[in-house]
């Protein structure tokens, strides 16, 4: 099956990045996804370019391209996938907030698991292998080759007791940065199938950096989904954990986050949702602390079985301890064909 995708957007930005002038906005995203069930095959492509004419410096243009297979054999599942991706880090991201403009990030990630189960136990062993580049200020790189194991336990078709293990080893153009992370986390899933599901996790996390001190903290990751009628979702998920930053130059950090949004289908052929979040970054080593608060309310109307539009409001604010806050408004409407 093939579904190619062209969406066209324009609309009002009134601060591009936090330090731009005001600007109209103008938008081109096409993607092609490719997929054979019977095989367990997908291939992803899209690409993303984003203009502002009154503050040209702030345009940036992206793309990824994904591979996926799922084999399923007697007694295992096992998953293989590779993406490649160029993005770019606006103002409004957590350890890029010195940016003059946006700040162009370029990755390649492997991942391959292997899900084995027997009776009431299930054993997923994974294993990662990511490489980033960034060109801003300068070039620097970071390799990442982790692995993982996931042990759930389901004495019901409901409830699963899960325990999950990670380690990571970091390696960075900048060797002062080089580290070892673990993780350790146990907790329950809960799915009630089109009603409700929640997941909750704790544990501990730890960093061992080459040079500096041995970071030590306490982890959580919690989701929950509840769908109290047929045409309403809600969503929530929230986490604390040892995050490393996006642009390669920049210190890692504890990360405090959480996400709240709701869906609602008004008539079958409009949908309106509504998302809200806070991200909070404490860095290791320093004084500094920086809080992302973003909103986002967007009513989707299909046209017929080729076009939607979409009208959409977002709003971001970044506070930080060592450098100006900021925030904007971003008004869009984007048509998008699926022939």
């Amino acid at each position: 099956e093939i579904n190619p995708e062209l969406s066209f957007g324009a609309g009002y930005d009134s601060n591009p990045n936090g330090i731009a002038s005001p600007s109209a906005t103008l938008s081109l995203a096409p993607s092609l996804l490719v997929h054979n069930t019977a095989l367990g095959f997908g291939a992803y492509a899209a690409g993303q370019s984003q203009n502002y004419p009154q503050s040209p410096s702030q345009n940036s243009n992206g793309y990824t391209v994904a591979l996926g297979e799922g084999l399923l054999l007697p007694h295992n599942t096992l998953i293989l996938a590779l993406v490649r991706l160029r993005t770019q880090e606006t103002g409004f991201t957590l350890a890029s907030i010195s940016t003059l403009k946006p700040a162009t990030l370029t990755g390649t990630e492997f991942r391959a698991s292997d899900k084995f189960s027997t009776g009431m136990l299930t054993l997923t062993p994974e294993f990662i292998y990511a490489t980033a580049v960034t060109a801003s200020p300068a070039s620097l790189t970071a390799t990442n080759i982790g692995g993982g194991l996931t042990l759930t336990f389901t004495p019901d078709a409901i409830t699963s007791l899960v325990m999950h293990l990670h380690a990571s080893n970091w390696r960075f153009s900048q060797p002062g940065q080089n580290a070892n992370d673990y993780t350790a986390l146990i907790g329950l899933s809960n799915d009630a199938e089109r009603l409700w599901s929640f997941r909750l996790l704790a544990g501990i996390a730890a960093r061992q950096p080459t040079t500096g001190k041995s970071q030590i903290v306490p982890v959580i990751e919690a989701a929950a989904d509840w769908m109290p009628s047929s045409l309403t979702s809600l969503d929530f998920t929230a986490a604390h954990e040892i995050e490393d930053p996006e642009r390669l130059d920049a210190a890692s950090y504890t990360l405090t986050e959480s996400k709240l949004s709701l869906a609602h289908e008004l008539r079958r052929n409009i949908i309106i949702t509504t998302a809200a979040s806070a991200t909070q970054a404490v860095y290791f080593h320093n004084p500094l602390t920086e809080i992302i608060l973003s909103n986002a309310d967007t009513i989707t109307w299909r046209l017929n079985r080729q076009f939607k539009l979409a009208t959409a409001y977002r709003f971001n604010d970044r506070q930080a301890n060592h450098l100006r806050a900021a925030n904007e408004h971003v008004v869009t409407l984007t048509l998008t064909w699926a022939p």
